[in-house]
């Protein structure tokens, strides 16, 4: 499978090596605030007025809404899809609801919340809610940022929010035996970030609840995870190192994943890779341990007009007797309008046999936001 998805990723960077162009912008600040690229960037590279005042703030999380106000937005999604639902929810459902605010208190400190009312068709709960300290401009021009909360962990791609597919990320949703640790789930957890995430170096240190929401099981102890990236003129190199345990049974579970990502960001294209492996002691809590592995390729092109074409290639695999899932999905979407977002794309799953799932949405929202979506 590693080397499946090793192919794939070389496949893809020969690629984005024929293409000309600056490489330069890389979506930081859409992970930061929960905001689209194109509410910073007349195109993937030039920024509009909100990306310079990112810039200017040494990449602090300014007020963008009209006036200089904290920034709200409520958005969401219509869904339909071809597969059937295994809990028996309709084809064609409101599938998220959610509302989102940020906010800059002084120069040093922020606030922002992502709170789901509806998440995959079901009463929804919080993903983020945190409180980060930025200190003024060091290492090399970028703050150092400690943050405490409900946040999403430091991993090449945002699992939710940066994600253009109705189809999950396979790796980030993988759980191992029992273990129900995913990277999907935000954690409660506090992170201290040392660098400059869009130039030069940077790392992570997260200590986490070692807890899993919805799982019923007790929190057990705390969790660990280093990151590191490298950035220079749009390519990403990153890597992490995820560790816990988790009570399952007579004999607890100490886990490991590690993960490589490679993102490279050139004019209109954009291509984005992960590897990952982990390694359970016990996951079903009798003493058997499981290997597991995966990661994805996904290229993306803006065309004019606020229309982007993707392809994902999503594989994980485990030892334990369940095989290698595969999966590629091709799709599409559209800005219609400000707040206004129309979906479609083909999920080809590889198995036994293999199945083609048809997945349509569409996206809106609205906000206080003075340019680009604000909404999605």
């Amino acid at each position: 499978m590693i080397r499946k998805l090793t192919f794939c990723a070389v496949v893809g960077l020969t690629a984005l090596g024929a293409v000309s162009g600056r490489a330069d912008a890389i979506p930081a600040f859409s992970m930061q605030t929960g905001l689209q690229c194109d509410a910073c960037h007349t195109a993937l590279r030039a920024t509009n007025d909100l990306g310079d005042t990112y810039l200017r703030n040494d990449l602090r999380l300014p007020n963008l809404g009209i006036g200089g106000k904290p920034v709200v937005a409520l958005r969401g999604q219509l869904a339909y899809t071809s597969e059937p639902d295994p809990s028996l929810l309709p084809k064609a459902t409101v599938d998220e609801v959610e509302a989102f605010v940020s906010a800059r208190l002084n120069r040093q400190l922020s606030v922002a919340g992502q709170f789901y009312l509806v998440d995959g068709g079901r009463p929804g709960s919080t993903r983020e809610a945190w409180i980060q300290y930025a200190s003024p401009g060091s290492f090399g021009g970028a703050p150092v940022r400690a943050t405490v909360g409900a946040i999403t962990l430091p991993l090449p791609v945002d699992p939710e929010t940066f994600r253009q597919t109705n189809q999950h990320y396979a790796i980030f949703d993988q759980t191992v035996g029992a273990n129900p640790f995913a990277f999907i789930d935000a954690r409660n957890a506090a992170s201290l970030a040392l660098g400059n995430p869009v130039r030069g170096p940077s790392a992570t240190f997260v200590a986490a609840q070692g807890h899993d929401p919805h799982s019923g099981l007790p929190q057990t102890g705390t969790d660990r995870m280093v990151q590191a990236q490298e950035t220079i003129h749009g390519v990403v190199l990153s890597a992490y190192d995820y560790r816990g345990r988790r009570e399952l049974g007579e004999i607890g579970d100490d886990f490991t994943r590690r993960g490589v990502g490679l993102n490279v960001y050139r004019g209109r294209l954009a291509v984005e890779t992960l590897l990952q492996t982990g390694y359970d002691t016990s996951p079903n809590g009798d003493g058997i341990g499981i290997a597991s592995s995966g990661g994805y390729v996904q290229l993306r092109y803006q065309l004019p007009r606020g229309t982007f074409l993707l392809a994902r290639y999503d594989g994980v695999n485990d030892t334990s007797g369940g095989g290698f899932s595969r999966s590629l999905t091709l799709g599409a979407t559209r800005m219609l309008a400000r707040g206004l977002r129309i979906g479609a794309e083909d999920v080809i799953q590889h198995g036994e046999r293999t199945t083609h799932t048809l997945n349509l949405t569409l996206g809106f929202g609205v906000s206080n936001t003075r340019l680009g979506s604000g909404a999605y």
